[in-house]
């Protein structure tokens, strides 16, 4: 060292020997500089998909910390829908990524319905959805973090632009980015995906692996009943329906779904709380069908508090019928006040009701008073204006019914007005029925809101409008109970 200290010396260079380096200096730069500690780099990656009425497409764009930018444009060459192109850009984007190497991920994406569902704030019921679903949920697995957000397309611009390249040009000509053509869809699009969400022990599983895959239970009983009961079903993309010849497809439903329907039926928006067996009929109108489906709606009905509470107590001696016949439709109506009711918003107090004896068709419309005047704007505005003029009026002896110039109002439009029976209901036998239903409706809804009864009246006379077109397609006349006294003279209770 001493020689070439004078060597150097010359050239006006002096040499300092270092001091001794510390312990914990040497153990710090050690740490610092080992390649297993390196954090893991985060990697950005902006996915977007398109379809059109040919094809579709996805853009897939992958940014490192380092200024990396991988651009992918990606064309399907087979028919997609709007979300399944942003699952496919998805799963394409994912599978670049961890080619790549990438373990920290952030995605960037359009669509709210995938970032959504994959983040569990919405629910994925399209069968074909959930399969891309738990394909990504997959993925997921070959990543140390991943971050899904929902971002406004003009932030996602460029990932668009490329979706948009792939789905409208020809895979060639562009050198400046990776193009790729993919021929089949990254999940399985055939029916036996059904079977999946099938449970083992459901009643649709046998038929679906018999109509799917010609698979029959061992024991040739319960493969011949399996075969011989499978020609009433067909499979339409994926899910099962009972055919039958006067009625449409019906969608079988699995056993965990049969409550919600039936609540949703028979106490929802326009449910009424029928009967079990009208119900089961509803249920089949609306398109549904499983095998229990009367013994479900006849126990629900069973396990209802408010159909129970509010049931029919039948404790009238029984009577002779007689007749009241309608000969057209909206000729004969009648009409009656029911109330009071607890104040609704309005003043709404009343309610005036009106039936027509031919169709069973039921108009009803709450009142703040009940007068003559007011009874005179409901027949003019509920009933002349939309169904013409009818030929008799039945009611009660009402002081609105017997006002002057209510008869006055009648007898200029030729309306003959017919009065019941003193102390005897039964003779305007049909409003009083109609009468019971709606009061019976509002119940059953309202519980302890009674208040809220105008708004809901809308809501029981469209369920019972329902049971009347069931009933107007009989076209029969309508029966009512009157005293044995009046047997032989049917229309001696009008006056």
């Amino acid at each position: 060292m001493l020689a070439w200290s004078v060597e150097l010396s010359q050239f006006d260079i002096k040499f300092e020997p270092r001091y001794a380096i510390k312990a914990q200096a040497m153990a710090d730069f050690i740490a610092k500089m080992t390649p297993g500690n390196i954090p893991p780099e985060a990697w950005k990656l902006h996915v977007d998909g398109s379809s059109n009425l040919t094809s579709g497409g996805a853009g897939v764009i992958l940014e490192s910390q380092n200024g990396v930018v991988i651009e992918q444009s990606v064309r399907y060459d087979f028919p997609v829908s709007n979300n399944q192109a942003e699952y496919e850009a998805l799963l394409a984007g994912l599978t670049l990524a961890s080619e790549v190497g990438a373990k920290i991920l952030e995605i960037n994406t359009d669509s709210q319905v995938v970032s959504s569902q994959i983040n569990g704030d919405y629910q994925t019921r399209d069968p074909l959805l959930q399969q891309y679903l738990a394909k990504v949920n997959k993925l997921k697995g070959e990543f140390d973090q991943i971050i899904i957000q929902h971002v406004p397309r003009e932030r996602n611009a460029r990932a668009d632009l490329l979706s948009k390249l792939a789905s409208t040009k020809p895979g060639h000509g562009n050198k400046s980015l990776i193009q790729e053509v993919v021929k089949t869809p990254s999940v399985s699009l055939t029916a036996d995906t059904h079977l999946t969400h099938s449970h083992h022990k459901s009643w649709t599983h046998p038929i679906l692996q018999y109509l799917l895959n010609r698979e029959l239970p061992e024991d040739p009983k319960e493969g011949k009943r399996i075969k011989r009961e499978a020609a009433g079903y067909t499979v339409v993309a994926g899910q099962l329906y009972k055919c039958g010849l006067s009625q449409p497809l019906l969608k079988c439903v699995e056993p965990g779904s049969t409550e919600y329907i039936l609540r949703e039926i028979h106490e929802g928006c326009c449910g009424h709380h029928v009967g079990g067996k009208t119900l089961a009929q509803k249920v089949i109108r609306a398109g549904y069908f499983w095998h229990t489906i009367i013994r479900d709606s006849m126990q629900l009905v069973k396990n209802c508090d408010k159909c129970q509470r509010h049931a029919n107590i039948h404790q009238a001696a029984p009577h002779q019928l007689s007749i009241i016949s309608a000969e057209r439709p909206f000729g004969t109506w009648g009409i009656d006040l029911v109330g009071p009711f607890p104040t609704a918003p309005g003043q709404l107090r009343y309610l005036i009701v009106a039936i027509d004896y031919f169709t069973k068709w039921i108009e009803a419309e709450p009142l703040a008073s009940i007068t003559a005047i007011q009874c005179r704007k409901f027949l003019w505005r509920q009933i002349i204006t939309r169904f013409g003029i009818p030929e008799i009026i039945i009611s009660d002896n009402g002081t609105q019914f017997a006002d002057t110039k209510f008869k006055e109002f009648l007898n200029g439009l030729r309306i003959s007005h017919h009065f019941s029976s003193v102390e005897h209901p039964q003779t305007n036998g049909q409003v009083e029925s109609a009468n019971k239903i709606i009061v019976k409706g509002l119940k059953k809804r309202l519980d302890e809101a009674k208040g809220l009864w105008a708004d809901e009246l809308r809501s029981v006379l469209w369920s019972i409008g329902d049971r009347g077109r069931r009933r107007r397609g009989s076209l029969l006349p309508t029966h009512r109970r009157l005293q044995p006294s009046q047997r032989s003279q049917p229309t001696s209770h009008l006056n």
